[in-house]
């Protein structure tokens, strides 16, 4: 074997020499003379904050409530801005022309005739079940009563939505609930029914933002300002190396809006210890702190798993929660268990 092979064995040796002798070392502080010797308490955290990333304040796809009319009018006047926040019942636009005329005409004779079908469904109905008429005349009967049925609901859900009637060629339309009210795309007109926009309901509100493949797996909530939101959902589609992630709805006190793009810091849900950086000390690449066990200090080895400005978060097969560690002096008490005697 040559002088190179011999000296990387004794260096190896040495490197696990000190590393076993750290997790085995236990100091009396009695013996560290007159080092000053002040220690932290150890706190236990849930989550772990990463840096802030860009997240917009927007909603889910189909969360919309969709203002539909059953024909194209034409004309049709917005009210309101785009993306304005409205109450329910708030006037949002005008709808004119001959073909208002039409459904309003529709609309009552479809009123009349269900209310018609009715009166005869529910008179027949009691004769049917005392077999005063025969099986087909009652299916003719009860055919003619859901047909117009649902003719009737057809006409008669938009016309929930209108406001107020202004003329016989004019009507207003109201929000249904209180939301953010937003124009329809270019792509309005289908199969002759007319979009007329969309209400998102306030309670619809979430942050949307793109996280880390791995970070996904253990995301727990976005924080912005001095709000913490949840995380609802994280999509499995991945987009490169990251994934769209949304929160739960957003509450009042978060104070944003609709379209805003924000700074958040992701939390990701684990189980570390938070202890100071001067606490920590290397040997051969380990990382350790210094527990105090009554009267002795006993070096524990760490995971570093995230930090900042003054606190590294670890884990630990010990227990650290509650527990004191040495936060001052450390660079001593470590040359001396690496046998280099104090500073």
């Amino acid at each position: 074997m040559n002088l190179k092979h011999l000296l990387i064995l004794s260096i190896a040796a040495f490197s696990f020499s000190l590393v076993a002798q750290a997790e085995q070392h236990t100091l009396k502080i009695e013996d560290l003379g007159q080092l000053n010797l002040k220690y932290s308490p150890v706190v236990q955290v849930d989550s772990l904050a990463l840096r802030p990333i860009k997240a917009l304040v927007t909603h889910k796809t189909g969360e919309a409530f969709q203002l539909v009319a059953p024909f194209e009018p034409q004309r049709h006047v917005f009210l309101v801005k785009n993306g304005q926040q409205v109450k329910q019942g708030t006037a949002v636009m005008s709808l004119s022309g001959s073909e208002v005329h039409h459904f309003m005409e529709q609309f009552e004779s479809a009123k009349y005739l269900f209310n018609l079908a009715k009166s005869r469904y529910d008179l027949n109905k009691k004769l049917f079940k005392q077999k005063s008429i025969s099986n087909d005349m009652w299916m003719t009967i009860s055919q003619n009563y859901f047909e117009n049925k649902i003719e009737y609901g057809h006409y008669r859900h938009f016309n929930e939505l209108i406001h107020s009637v202004k003329s016989e060629d004019e009507i207003i339309i109201k929000s249904p609930l209180d939301g953010y009210f937003f124009y329809p795309d270019s792509d309005s007109i289908s199969a002759g029914e007319l979009k007329l926009g969309q209400v998102l309901p306030i309670e619809s509100l979430r942050i949307q933002a793109f996280i880390g493949v791995d970070d996904a797996k253990k995301l727990k909530s976005f924080e912005s300002k001095n709000c913490s939101i949840e995380i609802d959902e994280v999509s499995q589609v991945s987009q490169g190396y990251f994934l769209k992630a949304w929160s739960k709805p957003i509450n009042d006190d978060c104070q944003l809006s609709f379209g805003q793009t924000i700074r958040v810091i992701p939390h990701l849900a684990t189980s570390a210890f938070k202890v100071p950086k001067s606490s920590v000390f290397n040997i051969d690449r380990a990382a350790y702190v210094l527990l105090k066990q009554g009267q002795n200090l006993l070096a524990i080895a760490v995971n570093i798993m995230d930090s900042n400005d003054k606190v590294y978060f670890v884990d630990s097969a010990t227990d650290l929660h509650n527990k004191d560690v040495l936060s001052t002096s450390v660079a001593a008490v470590q040359g001396i268990i690496m046998g280099l005697g104090g500073e």
